[in-house]
């Protein structure tokens, strides 16, 4: 059962590095640029608490490594496509509702990041 709690629990990863080849102009994917993730996976994390059980929860490692395998393989242009491969996959592979994704990049040297973040749900 879902419950009231699904809106407020989630499972967070702040600040995922990875590599990537992304950017429109050709000097922009000539090498690979840093990018930073941060994800929330929204779910009740109830049965979880009260079973003390993996079974029940969201592994947070396991998402880690596919949204990083994902990101360091692909070749899209914009990091608006990237951020809506992410958050497909983990949609498919995880027990979620929704899911938050945050990609920055360092592309604008007067800006601290640059990105987009989106929320998607099944």
């Amino acid at each position: 059962m879902l419950g009231d709690s699904v809106a407020q629990d989630s499972v967070f990863i702040e600040g995922l590095k990875c590599q990537v080849h992304i950017g429109v102009t050709d000097q922009e994917r000539a090498k690979a640029q840093s990018v930073v993730l941060d994800l929330k996976l929204k779910t009740s994390l109830k049965e979880a608490g009260e079973q003390d059980q993996m079974s029940h929860a969201v592994d947070y490692a396991r998402a880690c490594t596919l949204a990083k395998q994902l990101v360091e393989k692909s070749t899209y242009q914009l990091v608006e496509a990237l951020a809506e491969s992410v958050a497909a996959v983990l949609l498919k592979e995880f027990a979620i509702q929704s899911v938050e994704v945050k990609v920055r990049k360092f592309s604008v040297p007067e800006a601290d990041a640059v990105g987009v973040q989106i929320e998607r749900s099944i």
